[in-house]
């Protein structure tokens, strides 16, 4: 009888223990490990951080081991603070201590949930472990953005064009890119922070943050007119993103205007009319409109043109003009400066012609006729006078 009573009671306290919940080794020890976001979804390439907390809810302090428990093949994983790597963290009762879990995603990881584990070790018992799913998506939303206000711009080739783009970091960490562009032979690119004179070959930003980048294009010299795609890049430890830029060439304006022998001199009499013969050349690519003429003189002195104006030159096209030089009735003998310019709505060009004044023949017949009057009234006057 009292076997069978021992019997049941051993029986029952069996049950007891088996209804009665095991308690967690972590609750138990105190520590706990923990991270704000325990699942993201992240692009193939990404160094993500994840911020820990090693929470000791006892009232003794401990020194816990931290190791990854658990990471994909090929990933990399490493805990650091501070910015050393660690193994291990003093946490005192009652208080909490950070740490930070560093992954590397491989740049050809496929579309899947990856698991991370951290342990939380203690005497050589797991005390906690906290796991972390990273979800890869190759089009997530959160990938970084490189636009332009404004991607496509005209204007000659003399011209430099620049265009205003912006840059945001979508990523949750401060990520730096490099700057560059695929540029046609003998073109040139200079990037420069908005609002500042430093050009820059790469810049920082903020996680979340956008910084806006000025970018000026210059052309090569000589270069035809036409459309020219240039793609400009951004590059950071995450991946590259790309945006394109469109420089439309309208043709190169230049013009010479002189003489048809480059001669730059001529000669006049006071009073009268010099025409001298003008040349003026398209020896660009494109065409140009609207070419007047004019001029800047000596006072009372006046310059006309024939034609006075040209509708439209072609590339490669010449021009010869007659420009009409008249000189003031009284302008004594020397040289002068006459400016004459061709002025087209896309250049001008301006000459200088050296100018010398000679004066009119009729006043040298004149002086001779005044010479031998005045001798021939000598002479009567000895014929007259030069016997007594």
């Amino acid at each position: 009888m009292k076997k069978d009573i021992l019997l049941n009671l051993v029986l029952v306290v069996a049950l007891l223990f088996t209804l009665i919940p095991a308690i967690p080794v972590a609750a138990a020890s105190g520590i706990e490990i923990s991270t704000t976001y325990p699942g993201i979804t992240a692009s193939p390439g990404e160094y993500l951080t994840f911020p820990l907390e090693i929470h000791n809810r006892g009232g003794a302090s401990q020194v816990v081991q931290l190791r990854v428990e658990h990471c994909p093949e090929g990933w990399q994983a490493s805990l650091m603070a501070q910015g050393r790597y660690i193994s291990e963290v003093y946490v005192e009762g009652n208080s909490a201590e950070r740490a930070d879990l560093k992954v590397r995603v491989p740049g050809d990881a496929p579309e899947e949930v990856y698991p991370v584990t951290v342990a939380a070790v203690a005497g050589g018992s797991v005390l906690d472990h906290l796991q972390i799913n990273i979800n890869i998506n190759r089009t997530r939303s959160g990938d970084d953005s490189f636009k332009a206000q404004y991607a496509e711009l005209q204007g000659p080739a003399s011209a430099t064009f620049g265009f205003k783009l912006s840059l945001t970091n979508n990523s949750s960490e401060e990520q730096s890119y490099s700057l560059g562009a695929d540029l046609p032979s003998g073109w040139q690119i200079t990037f420069k922070p908005s609002y500042e004179q430093q050009q820059v070959a790469s810049i920082t930003v903020g996680a979340g943050e956008t910084k806006n980048l000025d970018a000026n294009v210059t052309p090569a010299a000589n270069v035809e007119a036409g459309e020219y795609t240039i793609p400009v890049y951004a590059v950071s430890a995450t991946g590259e993103v790309v945006t394109e830029l469109k420089v439309v060439i309208t043709g190169t304006y230049t013009m010479v205007f002189s003489t048809p022998s480059g001669r730059l001199n001529t000669e006049v009499v006071a009073g009268r009319d010099k025409k001298v013969m003008l040349e003026v050349e398209n020896s660009g690519s494109a065409a140009l409109h609207g070419i007047n003429f004019s001029a800047q003189t000596p006072d009372q002195w006046s310059v006309t043109f024939d034609p006075q104006s040209i509708d439209i030159l072609k590339p490669g096209e010449k021009r010869q003009i007659t420009a009409t030089i008249t000189a003031h009735s009284k302008a004594i003998a020397g040289d002068y400066v006459v400016s004459m310019r061709a002025a087209a709505k896309e250049a001008i060009e301006k000459v200088d012609f050296r100018v010398t004044v000679k004066t009119s023949t009729w006043w040298g017949l004149v002086g001779i006729i005044v010479v031998l009057g005045v001798c021939a009234g000598v002479y009567r006057v000895f014929r007259k006078y030069g016997r007594r």
